[in-house]
């Protein structure tokens, strides 16, 4: 679709100058452009099949599997780095996570940290990587270049979905049996605040300005909404069954929710906190990221080994790509 709509664009900018240029201009021009600017390449997505020890890497240009990397352990948890070099993969089994290079695409490195890795989540500026232990109740903060714990940080009881805010000042912990959130100060690593949710928060997204977190909470079957500054809840949205993960698209404007027992995605209003559509994609909808393009939204369906892709503004389904047994992708999976 992305390569359609660029042919298209770029055949009407040629009989457009063809028209005030003429054909030696317009031949000389061509060149110049496509000798002097490389067509870029569309973002990838990433997906951890945990049933199949592997993550699927997603061409979304194609909307098609170009390789499938082999990585054991039980993958579940993703993080990009924000240069798209590297992919970090919680693998629970291997009790740590596997570091994935892109371009090679192989795993290039093995970190062991804990016995309960899921939730992992790297620091916008790429510098850190961070891991939460579901059993140890903690949150380890590793630095990206050596690989060496920096620091474990006490956090609540079994801790998931982790988010850095966009200015690397703060990290956000759900914690599923406490039903909170817990604030750390990046530059303390120690727990600043903690914010009481609802019940099993498990997914959670910061929006562009850092000020709110969206946390879904699979047991009361809703999403929190917290203000950042003060680590208050300011509103609760009702959604479906079992809310899992969260994104949020179109200038922040849309927030799309994974409903695992209904094999949906509710679509909340950000401005009125509004439920506004409720859009069917795959069986145990998981792991949910946004495009660079703000637009489309890729779901990883647990049950089904595939990834639906969602319009945002049209609200609707517009493919569905196959990937592994137990696609699940529980994080940030959308790379450069």
């Amino acid at each position: 679709m992305f390569l359609a709509n660029y042919r298209h664009a770029h055949s009407r900018l040629v009989r457009g100058i063809h028209t005030i240029l003429g054909d030696k201009t317009v031949a000389i021009f061509i060149a110049t452009v496509f000798l002097s600017t490389p067509l870029a390449a569309q973002p990838t997505a990433y997906i951890s099949n945990q049933l199949d020890d592997s993550v699927s890497v997603i061409d979304t240009a194609t909307g098609s599997v170009v390789e499938t990397i082999a990585v054991p352990g039980k993958p579940a948890g993703i993080a990009v780095a924000p240069d798209g070099n590297k992919v970090y993969v919680s693998t629970p089994e291997a009790k740590g996570f596997a570091v994935v290079d892109t371009k090679k695409h192989e795993v290039i490195a093995k970190v062991t940290v804990n016995d309960g890795t899921l939730g992992i989540a790297v620091a916008p500026d790429g510098k850190r990587i961070y891991v939460a232990d579901w059993y140890k109740n903690t949150v380890s903060a590793i630095d990206a270049d050596s690989l060496q714990i920096l620091k474990t940080i006490g956090v609540g009881e079994s801790p998931s979905g982790l988010v850095v805010s966009p200015d690397n000042r703060w990290l956000y912990v759900a914690n599923r049996i406490s039903n909170s959130v817990s604030k750390i100060d990046l530059n303390t690593l120690t727990v600043k605040q903690t914010a009481q949710v609802g019940t099993h928060p498990f997914g959670l997204t910061i929006d562009g300005r850092g000020e709110r977190i969206y946390v879904a909470n699979v047991k009361s079957d809703d999403v929190t909404v917290v203000e950042t500054a003060r680590m208050k809840p300011i509103a609760t949205v009702k959604v479906n069954m079992l809310p899992y993960a969260t994104a949020l698209a179109l200038n922040d404007s849309r927030l799309l929710v994974t409903n695992q027992d209904d094999g949906s995605v509710s679509v909340i209003d950000t401005e009125t906190l509004k439920e506004i559509a409720l859009i069917t994609v795959g069986t145990k909808p998981e792991g949910i990221s946004t495009h660079p393009n703000d637009r489309h939204v890729y779901v990883a369906n647990w049950f089904d080994g595939n990834v639906s892709v969602i319009d945002a503004r049209t609200l609707k389904v517009i493919d569905t790509i196959k990937a592994g047994e137990g696609s699940r992708a529980f994080g940030q999976f959308m790379g450069k």
